[in-house]
């Protein structure tokens, strides 16, 4: 979830990794590799839309204590990330 998305005029998102929910404050792609074609749905929207996502991104950030973070993701969760991301840049699929 991004934070704008809720009215919250921040760049903070929220990803459920599995085991736990991760706050990412100002995030910010990279890198990029790996692209595709895919269908997203959004809560914002009705139906799926076309985008284009990258199987493996490097993300920057900074965690809930305000140090800067620079990781790798792949597959879903990567994909999760470039949907909120591109809300917190004025995009919606």
């Amino acid at each position: 979830m991004a934070a704008n998305m809720i009215g919250v005029k921040k760049r903070i998102i929220a990803v459920n990794m599995g085991f736990m929910n991760v706050a990412m404050f100002n995030p910010r792609i990279v890198k990029k590799s790996g692209s595709y074609q895919t269908e997203e749905g959004c809560l914002s929207l009705i139906g799926v839309r076309p985008c284009t996502r990258y199987q493996e991104i490097e993300l920057e950030y900074q965690d809930m204590n305000w140090k800067k973070q620079r990781q790798k993701y792949t597959g879903w969760i990567a994909q999760i990330i470039q949907h909120e991301v591109d809300h917190c840049n004025g995009i919606i699929i």
